[in-house]
């Protein structure tokens, strides 16, 4: 027997796709295009994971001849802190991005057999498409041409030989095994962090930034991707629509958002479910004792109250707010028209991706890394619209997977390391050898109490951070004490762990920009600093630790400068 064999069943490929959202969609697509051999895992179901199929089912779409000055309107809206390289990159990749998608097999809203670019403002467009069985629709075809598949497995840990990523050790949910996948290219695509808080998003737990900064990859502007949203407390899920905020009540009666921000009162305004303006609002009237928050929609007719979702699309299923409007009525019990809800300003995701350059590929050979797993800093705090974050995903998939098929064309397969990987297996497994004191929901709980509170996470402040990066440092103190007596013991310990390093990474950079800018505010620090923080942060593994260090902004090598 090889000695590998005996550290687990070893899977040879020739790109191998950790992860198989919407970014890992498009990038085992785009991967096997170039005729190599693509291999797609998934800890959870093939084709209902991700965070697509839960979405508002919008997409993003810049007009090919409006490319430039959509750059140049996200680099000024950034105050030109964004990578311009992937700005420009996203902006012209978008009309081949969609028409891709669309042959792909994504079901879009279209007029006259053309898809239908919808005009949501100056300058503004989007397209429509059948969110909930996107990733059903991008299987199929993955399957038809060719893409392997493995679900149920969870990926922990990168295998390298030398300073190169040759593969990942994988967990196989169901049966137990240890799965050692052998490849010429790696890409990850795990999504970011979600925290495992509440029913949306549970499954996507930081794992892709994790493997990597162990690896040796670099992070970057791990404190810009924190972010809440506003829901219905009861059902646990953000309310998607546009026009639902003109109802909001705080406990006396009073319509808030019109309260804080009169103009939404004069002109009749779209306002997302990520839209700031909402959560600063309820906190503001929470912190003024006027809590809880409502939605009162009483009186409204069914249709009146679709009408503020604009969710009536034939032929594409729950798309914007009906899905929330139905879940409501058909699993809740509760007719929106005749009571009104407590409302939930609730956390999302957050910890930082991985830094790509322009081919999606990381500071590792080897390794490529799209969607929330990666971070191209395309943005900077510039471009907010709706169906932008589906459109990035869709983008940094299509790009890693077609440069990580280039290279795997062109390079030799390299051995797996035994010693690596034998001490990489032992390290995954290391819960198993002990009885354990601790759960590894406790260890999750406790971060949560970290990374939820607004107090904590949205109005940060240094002693408050300190103080919340000290209960991150206590779960992964305890961490060490968790046992596993099974398999999917095992699997929540290492997403405890994974959890924990998001968490800390995130604290860590928000504690070093003394600064508040884009979506990381400081009230110690709450105006923008060019002169001293004009740069991004890194951070990478050194001595077991993490490292945070800083990287001008190459404003000089960009075509835009301020």
């Amino acid at each position: 027997m090889n000695k590998i064999d005996s550290l687990g069943t070893v899977i040879t490929t020739d790109v191998l796709v950790l992860g198989a959202g919407g970014a890992g969609m498009c990038a085992a697509l785009k991967a096997k295009e170039r005729n190599v051999d693509v291999l797609m895992i998934d800890k959870m179901g093939i084709g209902w994971s991700g965070q697509v199929p839960i979405g508002g089912g919008i997409l993003a779409y810049v007009y090919p001849d409006y490319v430039e000055k959509w750059a140049e309107n996200v680099t000024r809206q950034s105050f030109f802190f964004n990578n311009q390289d992937w700005t420009y990159q996203l902006g012209n990749y978008m009309h081949k991005s969609t028409m891709d998608l669309a042959n792909m097999g994504l079901t879009f809203y279209r007029e006259k057999g053309e898809i239908n670019i919808l005009d949501w403002g100056p300058h503004i467009h989007v397209t429509l498409f059948d969110a909930a069985k996107s990733l059903v629709a991008l299987k199929k075809t993955a399957k038809n041409r060719g893409v392997k598949m493995m679900d149920k497995i969870y990926a922990i840990d990168l295998l390298k030989n030398g300073d190169k990523v040759v593969g990942a050790i994988g967990l196989g949910l169901t049966d137990g095994k240890t799965y050692l996948f052998n490849a010429k290219t790696v890409i990850i695509a795990t999504g970011n962090c979600g925290y495992m808080h509440e029913k949306t998003y549970s499954s996507v737990l930081g794992e892709g930034a994790a493997m990597g900064y162990r690896a040796g990859a670099q992070l970057v502007n791990a404190e810009f991707s924190s972010s809440y949203v506003w829901g219905i407390k009861d059902l646990g899920k953000e309310l998607m629509g546009i026009y639902f905020y003109q109802y909001l009540e705080n406990a006396k009666g009073e319509k808030i958002m019109f309260k804080h921000f009169p103009y939404l009162k004069e002109n009749k305004q779209p306002v997302y479910t990520f839209d700031p303006r909402v959560i600063e609002a309820m906190q503001k009237e929470v912190q003024a004792g006027l809590g809880p928050v409502y939605i009162n929609l009483q009186g409204l007719s069914a249709k009146e109250i679709a009408g503020l979702a604009e969710d009536q699309v034939e032929g594409l299923t729950l798309l914007m707010g009906n899905d929330t409007m139905r879940l409501l009525r058909e699993k809740m019990g509760i007719d929106p028209s005749k009571e009104k809800m407590e409302m939930w300003p609730r956390y999302l995701y957050s910890g930082g991706g991985l830094r790509i350059d322009v081919n999606g590929k990381t500071t590792l050979d080897g390794l490529y890394a799209a969607g929330g797993a990666s971070s191209s800093s395309w943005s900077g705090g510039g471009g907010g619209q709706a169906g932008l974050g589906v459109q990035s995903v869709a983008v940094t998939g299509f790009v890693a997977g077609g440069n990580a098929a280039k290279d795997a064309e062109k390079i030799k397969q390299l051995d797996i390391d035994y010693n690596q990987a034998k001490s990489a297996v032992e390290r995954i497994m290391a819960p198993t050898q002990r009885a354990g004191n601790t759960d590894a929901y406790d260890i999750v709980y406790r971060v949560h109490e970290a990374v939820i509170p607004m107090k904590y996470n949205r109005q940060r402040e240094a002693g408050r951070m300190k103080e919340a990066l000290g209960i991150v440092e206590d779960a992964k103190k305890k961490l060490g004490g968790v046992g596993a007596k099974d398999f999917h013991d095992l699997a929540r310990y290492h997403s405890a762990e994974s959890m924990a390093m998001a968490a800390e990474f995130t604290y860590k950079a928000a504690l070093m920009r003394e600064e508040s800018r884009a979506g990381h505010n400081r009230v110690d620090f709450p105006q923008r600093d060019d002169k001293n923080w004009f740069k991004w942060i890194t951070i990478e593994q050194k001595n077991g630790a993490p490292h945070l260090t800083t990287l001008p902004v190459p404003v000089e090598s960009y075509k835009l400068k301020p």
